[in-house]
């Protein structure tokens, strides 16, 4: 095994910083479309140790930093929908340059919402999608992450005099949130994505994965929903669940050993 090698591609707003996975031979890959803002940190271990274990099973990958993240060129203030959606496709069409005529996806939490756009390059077959604990609502996601600057407020002396996060967005046109500038234009973007999943046609098979904690046998209910609303539209869709920590989310960099055997069994079924 060897790699990850690392790549800058040309993006359409500037350089994309991306790591390689190699897999000699394997005609297939699996693009990986990040979580949002801090949970990418929190997630690169993750994804990681998937990246290796998908190659050792003789599947390519590619993990790309979308502009304005990680060692990618641009500041995340910078970024918008419109960008991070190019992002991808140049990802993709890079694995195209090279010979893969396969292409999977792994949608990592507000990845999902990156879904509704994106299509293999001509020449590629549609691989399978695996979700990981996928946030299917851009509002939520924005609604989620604006809640951060409250509670970063609550805990400021000042805290009543803290400027309302939507009024900043309004007027000035950016506002800061957990050390992320976060633009108007990224803002709308995303709470304009309504139904992500759904609306990604052209994929095979999906398999939504998610965590939880000892005990639980199915996703939560919101999760059964969104799957119930795929399977209406035709959608080929596998539920799994694993036990685990929410490795996003936790103070410490965790790991979830379960989620990573379930992402790869997902892709070497004689199925899959």
């Amino acid at each position: 095994m060897t790699g990850p090698d690392p790549y800058v591609l040309t993006g359409t707003a500037g350089s994309l910083f991306a790591l390689h996975f190699a897999a000699t031979g394997a005609g297939r890959a699996v693009l990986v479309l990040p979580p949002f803002a801090e949970e990418l940190n929190k997630s690169r271990r993750m994804l990681s140790l998937a990246a290796r274990a998908l190659q050792s099973a003789g599947i390519e990958v590619l993990l790309v930093d979308l502009y304005g993240t990680g060692d990618s060129g641009g500041d995340f203030g910078d970024a918008t929908l419109a960008i991070w959606r190019d992002d991808l496709r140049r990802g993709a069409a890079w694995l195209a340059e090279r010979g893969v005529t396969r292409l999977d996806v792994l949608a990592v939490r507000g990845g999902a919402l990156l879904l509704e756009d994106l299509a293999p390059p001509p020449g590629m077959d549609p691989g399978r999608v695996v979700l990981w604990q996928p946030v299917t609502s851009g509002r939520l996601l924005i609604a989620q992450f604006l809640r951060m600057r409250v509670a970063e407020g609550m805990s400021a002396s000042d805290r009543a005099d803290s400027p309302d996060a939507r009024a900043l967005l309004q007027s000035v046109g950016s506002v800061e949130v957990a050390g992320y500038t976060l633009s108007n234009d990224l803002v709308r973007g995303l709470e304009g994505i309504i139904d992500p999943l759904t609306s990604a046609g052209g994929w095979g098979a999906w398999e939504w994965l998610e965590v939880s904690g000892p005990g639980a046998d199915k996703p939560g209910v919101a999760a059964q929903r969104a799957i119930a609303a795929m399977r209406a539209r035709g959608m080929h869709v596998r539920e799994s669940v694993v036990e685990g920590e929410p490795f996003w989310a936790t103070p410490e960099i965790a790991v979830v050993p379960a989620l990573v055997d379930a992402t790869v069994g997902c892709l070497t079924r004689s199925d899959a």
